[in-house]
């Protein structure tokens, strides 16, 4: 297996975590390895997701994301290493727990025969729920994955978009505490994209835990609460900051992007920063910025950046061959500086710098 280009495997450290405290533990893995036929196809050293929000695992298509979410659900076993559930291994009794407080969504939707209503009723009435309390649970169902009126429909009838809400409808009328999502937007239409995206939130919102997989990059934006980048079957560490908020106005030259400090993880008391980027029209709510597009100063820059924020250096963090340096700026940012860059600025915890960089470098999604 291959190394992700040299950065190291970091897993509980890894993750932009955008608006995310100290909560308990998930799921922790240590000392991961899975393979197939022999050949490696996962290897993870250490990894801490924390309950609630949402943990969006993101990577290319062999990348290991669904292998990931199936060990998670007990679904496949490591040939090495451990994973705990709530603090009970899967390899004893957190199995059953893992199984009967979590349900998994795979990506290709699998209905059977007959009805919208039996296929979103099934799990519960294998479970022995009663069926006054099914149909309800049915109807709320739908509802939500905006399939109202769908239950007589056939199942093998439905669009691909349809089938992929009804499979998910299916899993929100368990009312499970943990919801694992493989690739749950793929091959919809955009207006089903919404819809999941939509549920989710709510989801979360409501305090269940959510891990899902996408390769679409501006879901996984619009939803972290963590994201994980996986390559090659390994965890790799972040370079991008991840801003939620809102924007404040927009023009013809910029779009003011207000990110929110206290989401980001800022002590600062002016909590949040004004953030200048390319000029948009809409309701965007995250602001991403690649950490090598930052620039360090103590004194403002003679520059045509238009984004100077100043702030204090509050870590420094080592980066394969590089420094990783945390400015709370009313926001944190985060830049990637050369260790002799930072020897000659004099990079130092407690300091304060200016942090510049082009509004051109911001992306909104």
């Amino acid at each position: 297996m291959s190394d992700a280009a040299g950065r190291k495997d970091a897993g509980a450290a890894v993750g932009a975590a955008v608006g995310r405290v100290a909560a308990p533990l998930l799921f922790e893995v240590c000392g991961l390895r899975a393979a197939f036929d022999g050949n490696p196809v996962l290897e993870i050293d250490d990894l801490r997701i924390a309950e609630g929000g949402v943990t969006v695992l993101v990577g290319e298509n062999g990348s290991g994301k669904t292998t990931l979410l199936r060990l998670l659900n007990g679904l496949l076993d490591p040939v090495e290493g451990s994973i705990l559930f709530r603090g009970l291994p899967l390899a004893g009794e957190g199995r059953a727990a893992v199984r009967s407080r979590s349900v998994m969504v795979h990506q290709l939707p699998l209905l059977f025969r007959g009805t919208v209503a039996q296929n979103v009723g099934y799990g519960l009435r294998i479970r022995g729920v009663a069926r006054a309390k099914i149909a309800d649970r049915v109807a709320g169902a739908l509802e939500q994955v905006g399939l109202p009126g769908f239950a007589p429909r056939r199942a093998t009838a439905l669009s691909g978009g349809e089938m992929q809400r009804v499979c998910l409808a299916r899993a929100l009328a368990l009312e499970s505490e943990v919801l694992l999502l493989d690739e749950p937007t793929a091959n919809v239409d955009p207006d089903s994209r919404s819809v999941v995206e939509r549920v989710v939130r709510d989801r979360a919102q409501s305090g269940v835990s959510v891990v899902m997989s996408t390769h679409a990059m501006e879901t996984a934006y619009r939803l972290c609460d963590t994201l994980l980048h996986l390559e090659s079957g390994r965890i790799v560490e972040p370079e991008e900051n991840i801003l939620k908020g809102a924007v404040e106005r927009s023009d013809e030259q910029f779009t003011q992007f207000r990110a929110d400090g206290a989401a980001a993880g800022s002590a600062s008391e002016a909590a949040g920063a004004l953030i200048l980027c390319p000029a948009r029209q809409g309701e965007f709510r995250v602001a991403v910025l690649p950490m090598n597009e930052l620039i360090l100063s103590r004194d403002p820059l003679d520059s045509s950046a238009r984004n100077r924020l100043r702030g204090r250096v509050t870590a420094v963090e080592p980066l394969a061959g590089l420094l990783r340096v945390s400015v709370d700026c009313g926001v944190v940012l985060k830049a990637l500086v050369t260790p002799s860059a930072a020897v000659e600025i004099g990079v130092a915890v407690g300091r304060d710098f200016v942090v510049t960089f082009k509004a051109s470098a911001v992306r909104l999604y």
